[in-house]
């Protein structure tokens, strides 16, 4: 089940966390209350709106340790089910709480936020600790585990260029040479999701030094992500003024 809610909108600027703690662009709601206080919202306010896509990825991880399991046999077989039964778990967990969220999230405190937020984080870390687990009981190869990152990162790819495609959208509308300047960040952004999922292609073994050199890499590559989209926003708002 997805959550439908346009106060998720598009989501992944806000996780300033990395995987334990995941990246959310908040792009603009269709549907604002009219209160001041509401028109320019809290960070904490706009750092909640992501469950959406981190859902995403946690479906395209579970997709690719079930291709995974399927062509393993006899106990193999059952100690990789259980461990995706604890990673689907762990997932409807992070959903019920998700759908929680998005539907109070406008009536509760800046502090009831955060400690929603707090919680979620905590979800994210956990369901990464389960996938870790499951690749460790079922031995997985290079394969494998360049499977699940990649995975991971082309879910998180589609909703990046969703964001890039909206700055693209908002710089079109400046003057001159400001468009010209914001437009060649985008770019450059760009090529940065792109080399995101390259890394993950040149992991080299199935190490576990190499699997943590792997995530590490792919979350610094999530938060330049987050802070050069940050600034490219910013600098458009400015621009607008």
């Amino acid at each position: 089940m997805k959550i439908r809610s346009s106060a998720l909108c598009l989501a992944i600027l806000a996780q300033t966390a990395l995987f334990a703690a995941p990246v959310a662009f908040a792009q603009d709601s269709t549907a604002h209350p009219s209160s001041a206080s509401q028109a320019k919202p809290s960070a904490a306010r706009q750092a909640i709106q992501w469950p959406q896509d981190q859902l995403t990825e946690f479906d395209a991880t579970i997709a690719a340790l079930e291709q995974d399991a399927a062509r393993l046999q006899g106990d193999a077989r059952v100690r990789a089910e259980t461990a995706l039964n604890k990673l689907r778990d762990r997932r409807d967990a992070y959903r019920t709480q998700a759908e929680e969220v998005v539907a109070n999230a406008r009536t509760w405190t800046d502090s009831q936020v955060t400690e929603a937020r707090k919680s979620l984080d905590e979800k994210w870390t956990m369901f990464q600790t389960a996938t870790d687990e499951y690749l460790e009981t079922t031995k997985a190869d290079l394969a494998s585990r360049q499977a699940v990152l990649e995975a991971e990162l082309e879910a998180r790819r589609k909703t990046w260029q969703t964001s890039i495609e909206e700055l693209r959208a908002k710089a079109d509308k400046l003057a001159g040479e400001q468009r010209v300047a914001i437009k060649a960040r985008i770019d450059a952004l760009s090529a940065q999701a792109d080399e995101a999922k390259a890394r993950v292609g040149r992991l080299q073994d199935a190490s576990g030094k190499a699997w943590t050199t792997a995530k590490k890499s792919s979350a610094e590559a999530q938060q330049l992500f987050s802070d050069t989209y940050a600034s490219i926003r910013k600098s458009i708002e400015d621009a607008s003024k």
